[in-house]
């Protein structure tokens, strides 16, 4: 979770090369974009982006208390690439 909300990527979440069949699919909408898609890399990016504008999460929990402190240093991306409501 940590990783995914500081960069949107999680390394080695699905094998290689089904991550490239994903990515490649892509391929079309990525163009309609205006994103470069001749490489892989590219078309990786584009989709890490696309996945951070869409993605939209909900965690409920206590602000008071060590726990939520020990949570906070132990996953920075919680505190510092999120909105506390």
């Amino acid at each position: 979770m940590n990783d995914f909300v500081n960069n949107g990527y999680i390394q080695d979440l699905v094998p290689e090369e089904d991550w490239l069949t994903m990515v490649r699919a892509l391929k079309n909408e990525a163009k309609g974009e205006g994103w470069p898609f001749e490489q892989d890399e590219h078309l990786t990016d584009y989709c890490v982006n696309k996945a951070k504008k869409n993605m939209h999460m909900i965690l409920c929990f206590s602000p008071v208390g060590d726990q939520f402190r020990k949570r906070a240093r132990m996953f920075p991306g919680l505190i510092n690439s999120t909105t506390m409501d």
